[in-house]
C-alpha cells in the first residue's frame, strides 16, 4: 500500500484539540481540498454565537495554558488555524474579525495567505478576554468545518484473501447475467474494498498530524477486544427502501468486537472537532462493505441517479464473501489511489 513519507515534526498549538501536536509534510490531495473549501463562511441559519465568558475557561485546556503575559501586562496567545478558515474568520471587509475583537476587547492578527505562518495571534489586557476570543474563534471554525467537503476517511481494508476472491466471483456472475442498466462501472474496484469507520475534514499538515495522533491514541480502545478482528461478510442489502431504484448496494458485516471499536473510535474522534458533518452527531457506525454505487459511474454514462437491484438481490441476496482477519485501520485520502490500487494512506493503526 502507498504511504506518505513524513518530514521531521515541528510543534504547534492546535485550535481543535487541547494538547500539543506535531506538523508533518503535506499529504496527498491537500492542496486540491483546500482550494475546494477555500472561503467558506458561516451561514445565518447555522451560525450561533458562543457564550463569551462561559465556564469553559478550563485549566486543562492546553491552549489556555499557553497564554503568555508580557512585561507590560498584556496577554497573548498564538494558535494554529488552517488557512482555509481565514476567509470566514476575517469576513467581508474584515467584519467578522472586527466583531470578535470588539465583543472580546482583543486584537487579533490573521496571517496573510502568502505568509508561511498558520498561527492566529490574540492579544488583550486581560487573560479572560483572550479566552473569550479563543472560544469565538473555535466556535466559528467548527461552524465553517461543517460546511466543508470531507478530505480523509478511516478505512479497514478487505481487499485480500477470500473476501476479495469472492467479490470478483460475484461481480463476474452479475455482469454475465446482463441485467438491464447494470455495467462494470457500478462496482467498486476489488483493490479498494473496505469498511469505513469515520470521515474527516483535514485541511493542512497540522490537522492531518493531529488526526494521526488521535488514531494512535485509539490503541487503548482495543483493550478487552480480540484482535485481529474477525470480520464475516455475508448477504447483500441496499441503503434505501426501493430496490428498483437504488444508489448503493452493500454487503452486511458481522463482527461484534469491530463494531465496539468502531463506535468508541467514532466518539473519540468526535472530541477533536475534525469530523465531517455526517460523523458529528452520529452515535454508531453502520459497518458495511460497498459493492456497487451509482457514484462510480462516469458522469457521461449515468442514466438517472440510481440502478435496479431487484434481480441482484433475488439471485445473490445471501451471497457469502467469507471471513477476513483484519489487522489494521488506515487514515486514507478520499478520491485517491496508491500504486497498489488502494487509497493513499496518511497513517495507520495496526492491531
Amino acid at each position: 500500500m502507498s504511504r506518505e513519507v513524513l518530514s521531521p515534526p515541528v510543534q504547534k498549538m492546535s485550535l481543535n484539540r487541547r494538547y500539543r501536536v506535531n506538523v508533518v509534510h503535506d499529504d496527498f490531495g491537500g492542496d486540491k481540498w483546500n482550494s475546494q473549501n477555500k472561503g467558506a463562511t458561516p451561514g445565518n441559519k447555522t451560525y450561533e454565537e458562543p457564550d463569551l465568558y462561559g465556564d469553559d475557561d478550563d485549566e486543562d485546556d492546553a491552549a489556555v495554558k499557553c497564554i503568555e503575559e508580557s512585561a507590560n501586562g498584556d496577554f497573548t496567545l498564538s494558535i494554529h488555524v488552517s488557512k482555509s478558515f481565514y476567509g470566514g474568520l476575517i469576513g467581508m471587509k474584515g467584519s467578522t474579525k472586527r466583531r470578535i475583537e470588539e465583543e472580546t476587547r482583543t486584537e487579533i492578527y490573521v496571517p496573510r495567505q502568502n505568509e508561511k505562518s498558520n498561527e492566529v495571534t490574540i492579544r488583550a489586557k486581560q487573560r479572560s478576554q483572550v479566552c473569550a476570543a479563543l472560544r469565538q474563534i473555535r466556535h466559528l471554525v467548527a461552524s465553517l468545518r461543517k460546511k466543508m467537503k470531507p478530505t480523509h476517511f478511516l478505512a479497514l481494508p478487505l481487499n485480500y484473501g477470500e473476501v476479495k476472491e469472492r467479490f470478483v466471483d460475484l461481480k463476474k456472475c452479475i455482469l454475465e447475467a446482463e441485467l438491464p442498466g447494470i455495467d462494470e462501472e457500478l462496482f467498486i474496484s476489488e483493490c479498494c474494498i473496505h469498511l469505513t469507520l469515520g470521515v474527516y475534514v483535514l485541511l493542512d499538515d497540522s490537522e492531518r498530524q493531529e488526526a494521526l495522533e488521535v488514531l494512535k491514541s485509539s490503541r487503548r480502545l482495543l483493550d478487552g477486544l480480540k484482535t485481529p478482528f474477525e470480520v464475516r461478510v455475508k448477504g447483500l442489502e441496499i441503503l434505501n427502501d426501493d430496490p428498483s431504484s437504488t444508489r448503493v448496494l452493500y454487503a452486511r458485516i458481522e463482527s461484534p468486537d469491530l463494531q465496539k471499536f468502531a463506535d468508541t473510535c467514532l466518539a473519540h474522534f468526535q472530541t477533536t472537532g475534525l469530523s465531517a458533518t455526517d460523523n458529528i452527531e452520529r452515535e454508531s457506525i453502520k459497518l458495511h462493505m460497498t459493492v456497487m454505487n451509482n457514484r462510480y459511474r462516469n458522469e457521461a454514462k449515468k442514466s438517472g441517479n440510481s440502478f435496479d437491484a431487484r434481480e441482484i438481490l433475488k439471485g445473490f441476496g445471501d451471497f457469502d464473501f467469507g471471513i477476513a482477519q483484519s489487522k489494521a485501520v488506515h487514515l486514507c485520502v478520499l478520491k485517491s489511489r496508491g500504486e497498489d490500487g488502494f487509497y493513499k494512506i496518511t497513517g495507520s493503526l495496526e492491531f
